[in-house]
Parts: structure tokens; sequence; C-alpha cells
């Protein structure tokens, strides 16, 4: 029979452990105490252990796995809601951001910036050591390699490699069916320049990358944008209507933990895109780079897995995952394959030999799937550790992305902060961030910043997104 006693320890052990929680002592997904060690540790019955581990469990604080234990639940704060569904004006626009892009960049760079603007890695979480050491052995027993070039499509190696990678994306394909490029940036542009022409419209997400406008705006093209949520990401119907009203050329979305939302589009929806583009002739150009950095066991499907025409060209890197200075990325690029390889030994004939060699010995090994299966369980134990940082700190009223994968945050502050104004004062005090207009071309979101915890993590995050919030409140 339980007794009084009983119903105080379980509910004061409860209670401690959930203040645990809060407080980050066990990150997502993290694997709990055994009931033995807490019953030992805390000097109470298995019985008592078990019914304040149920109780965590019913305020769905922690869940039960079979023969596995009781593991830490993502937490949904209560503190914050996700940003407002954007509204773009419908009407195709010029764009105009790269330069202010490239400014903002730059100063990003600067030494001695708190970077929480910048969409980089961790490079304590990047296989460096491995990578360094696998290319100094390909540089010894390759020395005659570099004396040429490699053909513009890329080493067979490293496209047999990239084979395995996309098919965990749901994607079925040959190493024929891939180009190498330099980085994904390259990528993107080679597809652009091979489905549009200068003065044309292109659909895009809003917000979107501003690497995305920037190659749109090089181009001399136009975008329509297109309404987004912050968790499903672009509207279908939206994107139908503005297929209705304008001549749209091409499509150019970020299905999957998109840049700066975090998006994941359902896969119904991204079928569904798919099917509509193909149906009016429209291709689409998918920017996966975050796929692979799931919280969850398995990545989403990538919009390429509903292809069956080769209406979509699908562009990657592995800038996130292994190496932003590889400058390695790939096109899977469908009916347009021949513009695109025609294209790309035009540009530069081909991408570096030994970074190709040295990565294609690095997949071979198989440690790639396990760096990044950690790499992401941190950036989930990052990632809510900055919403809850955010939440205890800035101005009521603001809103934050509830990514699925990936380091980025979107936020939407009160309406009277401008973001601009945030991003010189902030400099001013070396911290990085980066505001919220880079996204748009349409000058939106001017009280929406970007945050990103890539590169920055702990007491130094914690005390800058402070310094942050004090800002904020000397605008407003």
């Amino acid at each position: 029979m339980t007794t009084q006693r009983d119903v105080f320890l379980y509910e004061q052990l409860a209670n401690d452990l959930a203040k645990a929680l809060h407080q980050g002592e066990y990150g997502v997904y993290e694997r709990l105490p055994s009931l033995r060690y807490v019953s030992e540790q805390y000097q109470v019955s298995m019985a008592t252990v078990i019914q304040a581990y149920q109780s965590l469990e019913q305020k769905g604080l922690i869940e039960a796995k079979s023969k596995s234990g009781y593991y830490v639940c993502p937490r949904t704060e209560e503190a914050y809601q996700e940003p407002t569904v954007s509204q773009p004006k419908s009407a195709p626009s010029e764009v105009n951001v790269g330069h202010l892009a490239m400014s903002l960049i730059n100063e990003s760079r600067l030494p001695g910036l708190t970077k929480l603007g910048a969409a980089i890695p961790e490079p304590d979480l990047l296989p460096l050591g491995t990578l360094s050491r696998t290319f100094a052995g390909i540089a010894r027993r390759n020395i005659y390699a570099a004396a040429s070039y490699e053909q513009a499509q890329g080493n067979l190696k490293l496209r047999q490699q990239i084979v395995h990678l996309m098919r965990e994306a749901g994607v079925r394909c040959n190493a024929k069916d891939i180009i190498i490029t330099n980085g994904c940036l390259e990528a993107l542009g080679l597809a652009l320049r091979a489905v549009a022409q200068k003065g044309d419209t292109i659909a895009i997400e809003s917000p979107t990358y501003f690497g995305i406008l920037q190659v749109i705006e090089s181009l001399g093209m136009k975008v329509v944008e297109i309404s987004t949520h912050s968790n499903t990401g672009i509207d279908p119907n939206a994107l139908e209507q503005a297929i209705k009203k304008y001549n749209v050329a091409a499509c150019m979305l970020i299905p999957t933990f998109s840049n700066p939302l975090g998006a994941t589009m359902p896969d119904e929806n991204k079928q569904n895109v798919v099917t509509l583009l193909n149906k009016h002739a429209i291709p689409l150009i998918e920017d996966d780079v975050y796929g692979v950095l799931s919280y969850e066991p398995r990545r989403p499907k990538a919009a390429k897995a509903y292809d069956n025409t080769g209406n979509v060209l699908y562009c990657s890197s592995f800038s996130k995952t292994v190496s932003p200075g590889l400058r390695i990325g790939w096109i899977l690029a469908g009916n347009y394959q021949e513009q695109v390889l025609y294209q790309k030994f035009l540009d530069n004939i081909s991408t570096a030999i030994h970074p190709q060699l040295a990565l294609a010995e690095f997949l071979s090994k198989g440690s790639y799937r396990r760096s990044i299966r950690h790499s992401a369980r941190v950036y989930l134990y990052r990632i809510e550790q900055f919403k809850r940082w955010i939440s205890e700190a800035f101005p009521k009223g603001t809103r934050i992305t509830n990514p699925k994968g990936g380091f980025l945050l979107w936020i939407e502050l009160p309406k009277k902060i401008d973001s601009m104004e945030l991003y010189r004062k902030a400099m001013a005090k070396k911290i990085a961030i980066t505001p919220g207009i880079l996204f748009s071309a349409q000058s939106q979101y001017k009280n929406h910043i970007r945050l990103s915890c890539g590169a920055v993590d702990g007491e130094l995050a914690r005390k800058s997104i402070s310094r942050i919030a004090r800002l904020i409140n000397q605008i407003s």
C-alpha cells in the first residue's frame, strides 16, 4: 500500500529531476540514470523512482524506451511562440541584397567576434583530424594527381560514395548522374543557369538564404516570394497561385531544415510541390545542405525522392558536416545534366582533385555517419539551450523557430525593433548576428534576426544572448 510518505518522496524526487532537466544537466535524447542508480543515490525505493519517472513521462519531459531506459524529450517551451507565417508581396521583384550581404559577411569575419550570426559548423565537431591524415596520405600516394585535370564531372570514387548517401535521402541514382562542384553555391548557380535566363522570375521561399538571393541577383533574374511557415515550409497553395498568376521559370527551395527558418516540408507537401511543378514544366532546384543534420535517427526524404521525370535539380555539399574549406559539393541535374556539365567545364574545367580523393577515402571508411549523428545530437542540445536563454532574456512578444535539424534559429522580435540597428550595436560589443532584411528581396523582416549555435556554445553563448537582450531593451 502506498503511504503518504511514499507520495511525498516520489513527488520530491520528480521535482528534483525536473529541475535538473530544466537546467540542462541532461541533454535532449540523453539517457537518464538507471532506476537502480537513482534509488541508491537518493536512498529511496525502486517503486518511488519508478513513480517519479512515470510522473515526468506524463508531463512529456522524458520517454521510456523498451529494454533501454528513460530518455530526455525535446522541451516545448511555453514562454514563446513560433514566428508568424510570412506574407510577402506576391508580385515579382528585383533582387538587390548582394553588396549588403558581402559587407556584413566580411565584417563578421573580423577577429575577436563572437560569431552568433554565421552559419558555420563547430570545428571540434568536424572530422578534421581524420581528414587531415587522409589528405596527407592521398598526397603521398598520388604525387602526380595534381599534374593533370580531373574530369569535369568529378572523381568517380567520390561520386560512388555520394550515391550511397543519396539513398539515405530516398534518392536512387548512379555515379554517372552526379557532378562534383565547388561547394553547394556553385551547384545552385549552375542549376539556375541551366533552367532560366536573365529577366526570368524564380519562385522562392520567404524568408530564404541570402546566398540564393545573391545567385539570382548575379544572373539578372527576379524573384517571387512565397508565403512560408516556420515549421512546415513553403505553402503549396500559395506557390500554385503564383504559378498561375506569373510566368515562373523555376522554383528554388530548401525543403529540409531550411535557412534561416529550419523548416521542413512534410513528405506529402514535398510530393505535391514536385507534382505541381512537373505539371507546369517548371524545374525545381533543391538546396539540401542541412538535410543530414536531423535530430531524429533518420533524416527526412529529399524532394528529389519524389522526382520520376528528372525535373528536380538536387544540390548539396559537405560544408556543414565535413569541412567548409574543402569546397566540395555536388548536383544531380536530372534532365539538365548535359547543360550543367558543359557550363561546369566552361567555368573552371573541374574541381580540385586532391580534396575529392581525400573525401572519397574518408567516406569509404564509414565514420561519416557516426560523425554527423554526434554533431546533430550536440546541435539539438545547443538549440534547446539557445531557445531557453532567449525565452528568458528577450522581451515579451519574441517568437522563436523550433527546427528539427541543423543549427539555426530565426527570431521574430517586437515590431519596433530594427534588426540593422541591433546588428550595429551588437557588432560594437564584438557580437555578430545576422539581420533579417538579408533574407528577402523586398526589405522585409526588419524586426527579425538569425542566430547560429554552430560555432558558439556554453557560457560564452549564454552571456552573448544576455548582452543582445540588453541591447534590444535599449532600442525599445
